[in-house]
């Protein structure tokens, strides 16, 4: 699973890769402490998220929504 997360003028912020392995359609949560790529925390604002998941077959979706830091 790869999260990515961007500043509304499209700047990439923060890259989150992880590997999860589900049979159903439920994930664990996945940690982060509201820090960018560099350590430092995301000003509050609207952010854009983008998730991209893919199955053992190499099928892959990607997903994009908004996220708004307080």
């Amino acid at each position: 699973m790869l999260i990515q997360v961007f500043t509304v003028s499209g700047k990439l912020v923060k890259t989150i890769n992880t590997v999860s392995n589900t049979d159903g359609f439920r994930n664990e949560p996945i940690p982060w402490n509201g820090r960018d790529d560099f350590g430092d925390r995301l000003a509050t604002g609207v952010y854009v998220y983008k998730v991209t998941v893919r199955n053992p077959a190499g099928e892959q979706v990607d997903k994009i929504e908004k996220l708004v830091i307080l």
